[in-house]
């Protein structure tokens, strides 16, 4: 194979990286066609969305707790929960808001109320539950609704999730749910 000789200049940061990382490969050539290739194969597959770059997030901060239920498996037991206890867990817990100040990093009073919703949506999409959502906003509200197959036990669960960071953050909004859609408006 035909070798080409490249000379450029690197700040002090990324020459110390480069000699790290020249340990790990073996060369700072092994590196930089490393680099090289990693940098076309991102290319090749496009840009990560918002949902993929934080599932990587989580997956780097929680990778020894986070386990994947197959949507089955999360129907079968949203059919059996204890109501009761699923309730007292969610106020104790609130997983939702505690989604939410982890996404913007900020304590949920200091959220907008426009941060606030797309949080929500992006745990709505990040949890699975949901086989499409819809979001708009008027000068009055914003509207979710969102459409699932895992029955009405798990719209009941989601509005009970939902239902306690709106009310934690003081929102005023109406709710409705169906076995198969759920309905928010938040007003502003």
């Amino acid at each position: 194979m035909k070798k080409y000789r490249v000379n450029t200049t690197i700040s002090q940061k990324h020459h110390v990286i480069l000699k790290e990382l020249a340990e790990k490969y073996g060369t700072q050539q092994s590196v930089l066609e490393h680099a090289l290739e990693r940098l076309k194969n991102k290319d090749d597959q496009g840009e990560l969305s918002k949902e993929e770059e934080l599932w990587l997030q989580i997956y780097r901060e929680m990778k020894d707790v986070l386990s994947l239920l197959q949507r089955d498996l999360v129907t079968l037991l949203f059919d059996t929960v204890d109501f009761q206890g699923y309730e007292d867990y969610i106020k104790k817990v609130n997983p939702a808001l505690f989604a939410v100040e982890w996404y913007y990093n900020k304590p949920l009073k200091e959220c907008t109320l426009q941060e606030l919703v797309e949080g929500l949506i992006m745990n709505i999409k990040m949890q699975g539950t949901s086989d499409s959502i819809n979001y708009t906003e008027d000068e009055n509200s914003y509207t979710m609704n969102w459409i699932h197959n895992l029955g009405i036990n798990c719209s009941k669960a989601l509005v009970i999730m939902n239902e306690m960071v709106l009310e934690s953050y003081g929102a005023k909004f109406e709710d409705h749910y169906t076995q198969r859609s759920i309905y928010f408006t938040i007003y502003k």
